[in-house]
């Protein structure tokens, strides 16, 4: 028996499960687009919100393919425990990158703010106002009149209040 006999099924749910991986990868695309439509203003933040779909669509498709080309689960299980052991010290131990990623796709997907509207943030003692110039996974950046750049992360942004002073929106019409 030769190996395309042998392992046919394997080479079948392959096949499906690329197939549902550029279905999800064209899917999420979508979403992103709409949002950008609908929003009329995120298309700056479009490049990075597809990298962090791609790079999840990635994983779940390696974690699939693995199950199906049938590695053992214990060598997976630990492969999975030790990644994440690495990671979770990674992204906790002086800041919360985890948190910082997630705040990116909360602003991109259901903030009301955009690159070139003006902010009034109150962090703490503390009042920070400018325009917007960037969002990325990490940090909101902020030109200030006075200071020049300042950098947000931006978990920090969704916890502190903050106004928006001037609109894109409003300087179009």
């Amino acid at each position: 028996m030769d190996f395309l006999t042998a392992h046919q099924e394997q080479f079948v749910e392959t096949a499906v499960c690329v197939f549902a991986f550029l279905l999800l990868r064209l899917f999420g695309h979508r979403i992103v687009r709409n949002a950008i439509v609908r929003s009329s203003f995120k298309a700056k933040e479009e490049k990075e919100i597809l990298r962090l779909l791609n790079l999840f669509n990635a994983v779940v498709f390696a974690i699939v393919i693995t199950a199906i080309w049938g590695v053992k689960q214990s060598e997976i299980l630990i492969f999975a425990t030790s990644v994440i052991t690495v990671l979770g010290v990674a992204f906790f131990a002086e800041m919360s990158i985890l948190s910082n990623i997630t705040s990116c796709l909360v602003l991109f997907f259901q903030h009301p703010i955009k690159i070139g509207d003006t902010l009034k943030v109150y962090d703490e003692d503390d009042v920070i106002e400018g325009e917007l110039i960037d969002i990325t996974y990490f940090f909101v950046f902020i030109r200030t009149v006075d200071r020049g750049t300042v950098t947000i992360p931006n978990s920090v942004l969704l916890k502190c209040p903050f106004y928006v002073t001037e609109s894109t929106d409003n300087r179009k019409q």
